[in-house]
């Protein structure tokens, strides 16, 4: 991508924002809606929660078709993409390539087994489509910083040296200390000189990485047909002061803004853990911790007055006053859709679920009607 390095005016910037704020509400999946309402009611099939119209003193079981359909189908799905050593196969162009094609190969399959966990993406992604109509995988190159701390005990000092040398290493902690050698008859040998010490790491280099996006925190325009030609879409994620920081944002920005969670797609989630202790503490006691809510955006807008758009990602955080922390130009939108059903012409398919839901309602209401007598008398 090329960076936006000129300077936006603040009037240029709350026309970007007024344009972005429109997209958002606009788009599919935002708040509320056909799209949302029908992901929550194919997760409560799937979770086999009860319809509301239960009588007490009457029976309270509920079929699990959806459930069982969506569950007998992951296994061949997951044999089918994951069953060999090797998901992805470069063919090769000619007889010379294939060195190089088997290589790429190897390559391609490492980054997604090894570097992203690749089966739990795969496996997420697929049971998301088949409950809530499409899954979604984010495919990017992160080059956020990332500070690990590792503690070295007994270095020689050329070990030690060694190690410090790094300019990606911050020593924290160090400790010289002697220890003696002895014969058997405990005359002292030799006296070697060792360094405990603690460190961090900052690595500076990035990787590809192989995300699976919850359903409600992917939005797109409303009569997209693919995420290639849309001419918006929005990743909308939570993201602690801490992480913002690693991904390259200014320390002292990211500490100003506000922070709390999006009433918008708290609906979405709340099904998902409704039986888990998802709540969440109002004050950790830590600001490194807060989250901020970041929307993502990819736009096509035309920045530069030549009357054609250009493809932007703009980085928006906060909640309705948003603030934009970055923006820049790029060549791709980076997400991939997968959909049980393809419906032409439209983004959105259709899950599985839709499809046995029906069935569920009426082998619970089958099973409802039929309670036998003895049931009634045993309850009794």
């Amino acid at each position: 991508h090329r960076d936006l390095h000129y300077p936006l005016r603040r009037q240029r910037q709350m026309c970007i924002r007024d344009r972005l704020n429109r997209e958002l509400r606009a788009s599919s999946g935002y708040i509320g809606g056909e799209i949302v309402s029908r992901r929550r009611k194919s997760l409560e099939y799937y979770l086999g929660k009860p319809f509301g119209n239960e009588q007490e003193g009457r029976s309270q079981v509920v079929s699990t078709d959806v459930s069982d359909t969506v569950e007998s189908l992951m296994p061949s799905l997951m044999k089918i993409f994951t069953a060999g050593d090797n998901i992805f196969h470069c063919e090769p162009a000619g007889p010379e390539d294939e060195k190089v094609a088997k290589q790429a190969s190897d390559y391609i399959n490492h980054v997604f087994y090894k570097e992203n966990r690749g089966f739990s993406a795969i496996y997420t992604a697929f049971k998301d489509a088949l409950v809530q109509k499409n899954g979604i995988l984010k495919v990017y190159w992160d080059d956020s910083e990332k500070t690990t701390r590792e503690e070295y005990k007994k270095l020689t000092d050329d070990e030690y040296n060694l190690l410090i040398a790094d300019p990606e290493v911050k020593e924290t902690e160090h400790k010289e200390y002697e220890e003696e050698f002895k014969d058997n008859n405990g005359k002292v040998l030799d006296k070697v000189k060792f360094h405990d010490v603690v460190i961090h790491k900052t690595q500076m280099y990035g990787q590809v990485k192989i995300d699976p996006i919850p359903p409600e925190e992917f939005l797109i325009e409303r009569r997209a047909k693919s995420i290639d030609t849309a001419n918006f879409v929005c990743h909308r994620v939570s993201l602690t002061r801490t992480e913002l920081i690693e991904m390259g944002y200014d320390a002292d920005t990211v500490y100003n803004l506000p922070t709390g969670d999006s009433e918008y797609y708290l609906e979405d989630r709340q099904i998902r853990y409704q039986d888990t202790d998802f709540s969440a503490p109002q004050d950790r006691g830590d600001n490194s911790t807060d989250e901020v809510l970041i929307h993502e955006c990819y736009a096509r807008l035309d920045l530069n007055g030549d009357g054609k758009s250009e493809l932007l990602k703009i980085c928006l955080a906060g909640n309705g006053s948003y603030k934009i922390l970055g923006m820049d130009e790029v060549d791709s939108i980076p997400f991939v859709s997968m959909t049980p059903i393809i419906m032409p012409h439209r983004f959105y398919g259709r899950s599985v679920s839709e499809l046995i839901e029906d069935i569920q309602s009426v082998s619970y209401t089958h099973l409802r009607a039929h309670e036998t007598e003895a049931d009634i008398v045993c309850r009794l």
